[in-house]
């Protein structure tokens, strides 16, 4: 074969290619949606504190893995332990107090409760022996008219009636000795009973200190709660990918300390040109290429659409780029899936997707 069969031959074999090619690439035009230079995406967390301070430790580095719940940073807490520790002594002395209300209460009841019970007793004997004076001071003045009586009829000796006399005198000034003593006993009684009083006074005492103990308790959980806030823990198993303030640093609260993602969480976020969006839909499958790794394929499935452009979620920012005719294109944002995400992955990576439009039409 000469060298212009040859040539002839080769052009042919060109061109067929090229056929083949055009026609591979006007069938994956209608089959696809091809997309190129999208990224990995995750969800951050930016850490910040609930309230001002110094940071006084970052207790992780960048790159690190931590836990949820796992303590990340702490700041400055001197000034609150020491008011916890002077809130907690308050609170002993009140508890002392009270403590010392109780017994001296206890004391008193018991001290108050005996002599009353004494006073009731001194005044039962009192009147007893009212009664005893009274029964002898009516036999006496029997016995005075008896006497009487016999007197005037020249009977008895006058001594035996002076005697008599005598006797009533005697017994009725008993009788008021006893009147006496029992009103005064009753009086005294009036007073010990005015004294229990007391109780309540102390009962009141003991009430206030406890409500005093809740205000200081209250102070105490006020200020671990302050105290809490000092000790910033993480939210999410994740990794650590930038800390911006360090050891020192006076911070005011809403400032981002550090930020952190998490590692299972990862999806594709592709822009999809508007003029094949209405290809997409939620649920298609997509192959995904990783520029990090060449040599794999990735799947995927597309799980949100956009409600809105890139260039409206840009707030009339950029334009979304060049489209027929040397005019602009939007795009709108599309979520895809990552369903075997390869180790080392980190957001930002770059890839391609191709979702398939057709389900009855496979190409890998």
């Amino acid at each position: 074969m000469d060298i212009k069969a040859k040539l002839k031959t080769a052009i042919g074999v060109g061109l067929i290619g090229g056929a083949v090619l055009l026609s591979y690439e006007v069938f994956y035009w209608f089959t696809h949606v091809y997309e190129s230079n999208v990224s990995v995406q995750t969800d951050f967390t930016n850490i910040s504190a609930q309230v001002d301070g110094k940071i006084d430790d970052i207790l992780v580095e960048e790159g690190g893995k931590v836990k949820r719940g796992q303590l990340l940073i702490t700041l400055v807490q001197d000034d609150i332990k020491l008011n916890i520790d002077s809130l907690k002594t308050d609170l002993a002395l009140e508890v002392a107090n009270q403590a010392s209300l109780a017994t001296e209460k206890s004391a008193f009841e018991t001290e108050i409760g005996s002599k009353l019970e004494t006073q009731r007793e001194k005044i039962q004997a009192l009147k007893q022996e009212h009664r005893a004076t009274q029964e002898r001071l009516v036999l006496a003045r029997k016995n005075l008219r008896r006497v009487t009586v016999l007197f005037k009829k020249k009977l008895t000796p006058e001594t035996t009636l002076n005697a008599e006399q005598d006797k009533v005198l005697v017994l009725r000034g008993g009788e008021s000795l006893f009147a006496g003593k029992i009103a005064v006993a009753k009086k005294e009684l009036g007073e010990l009973s005015a004294a229990r009083r007391h109780l309540d006074v102390l009962d009141t005492k003991i009430k206030i200190s406890g409500v005093k103990q809740d205000q200081i308790r209250d102070l105490i959980k006020k200020q671990e709660l302050a105290l809490s806030y000092r000790h910033i823990t993480s939210p999410i198993d994740g990794v650590v990918d930038t800390i911006r303030r360090f050891k020192g640093e006076y911070l005011e609260d809403g400032v981002n300390i550090l930020m952190l993602h998490d590692p299972k969480s990862y999806w594709i976020e592709a822009n999809i040109d508007e003029s094949q969006i209405r290809h997409v839909t939620v649920g298609q499958e997509v192959l995904i290429n990783l520029d990090a790794y060449p040599f794999s394929d990735f799947y995927g499935k597309v799980r949100r659409i956009g409600s809105i452009t890139t260039t409206e979620m840009g707030a009339g920012g950029s334009v979304s780029g060049s489209g027929k005719l040397g005019g602009w294109v939007e795009r709108v944002p599309v979520r895809i899936s990552l369903e075997n995400p390869p180790p080392n992955l980190t957001p930002g990576m770059r890839a391609d997707v191709n979702v398939r439009i057709y389900k009855n039409i496979k190409l890998w």
